[in-house]
């Protein structure tokens, strides 16, 4: 990656931030409600969550703990990802999606690892794992319905069912590799001092971590039909989603050439 290209996203990143404090209405959507307060509530408290990220790398700094480190600037740069998403693709983000991501970043970040609730809390990591699966639903959900309304002209059944399938697919595949993720953390650290082994149980660590992220996707992609069926204007703004997602892919072809 040059530093043009680095210069490009911190750019987009910091446009769509702005954007977001200047609520142009362009990009900045809630999806439960019309009114402006609720909107503007809901936004304040993501904008105060993606600093409170930052609280554990500060106050850690006294007490260095190298794994629990990188993973608290892990957290805090995937804080910024739907503003930085945002900003490149101009794909807009609903802002109760992106409470609920900055939520499970917190949760985990500040209270499971900073306030150590996975040591005081039995059950804390398997209900992170079934909210983690009902948050990657409800996040991914617009983008393969919008894709698949703008781009394509299946059957509403078929529609249906490729949402469905998508979600479940991606869910699991990011599952996947967050559990990847734990284990080559625990290789690397597992004799590090007060590191928390991430997959104590093995195979039924894994498996149940498994199992729980899709209870929680198929929760959250009904919680999202139900919803769309009773939504006045969300089918307009998702079909724009996806054509935002179609122009921005024609423009990096455009760019990138054959």
């Amino acid at each position: 990656m040059t530093l043009k290209n680095v210069l490009r996203i911190l750019g987009a990143y910091a446009w769509s931030f702005g954007e977001t404090l200047i609520d142009k209405p362009t990009l900045n959507k809630s999806m439960l409600s019309t009114n402006i307060k609720f909107y503007n509530t809901l936004k304040w408290i993501n904008i105060l969550s993606s600093f409170l990220l930052f609280v554990p790398v500060f106050g850690s700094l006294g007490n260095f703990h190298l794994p629990h480190m990188l993973g608290y600037l892990i957290m805090a740069f995937l804080g910024y990802s739907t503003w930085i998403f945002q900003g490149v693709t101009g794909v807009p983000i609903y802002e109760e999606t992106r409470f609920l991501i900055l939520m499970h970043l917190t949760l985990h970040s500040f209270f499971g690892l900073w306030r150590e609730f996975y040591n005081k809390f039995a059950l804390f990591d398997d209900f992170l794992h079934i909210f983690g699966g009902f948050w990657g639903a409800f996040f991914l959900f617009p983008f393969i319905f919008g894709s698949a309304i703008a781009w394509s002209n299946l059957p509403q059944r078929a529609v249906r069912w490729k949402v469905w399938l998508s979600g479940i697919s991606i869910v699991n595949m990011i599952g996947v590799f967050w559990e990847i993720g734990e284990f080559i953390s625990d290789k690397i650290f597992g004799g590090y001092p007060g590191y928390r082994m991430a997959q104590e149980n093995s195979l039924d660590d894994t498996m149940l971590d498994l199992i729980y992220n899709n209870i929680g996707a198929t929760i959250g992609i009904l919680v999202f039909w139900w919803y769309l069926k009773r939504s006045k204007d969300i089918n307009t703004f998702v079909k724009d989603m996806g054509k935002k997602l179609g122009e921005f892919f024609r423009e990096e072809s455009t760019i990138l050439g054959p």
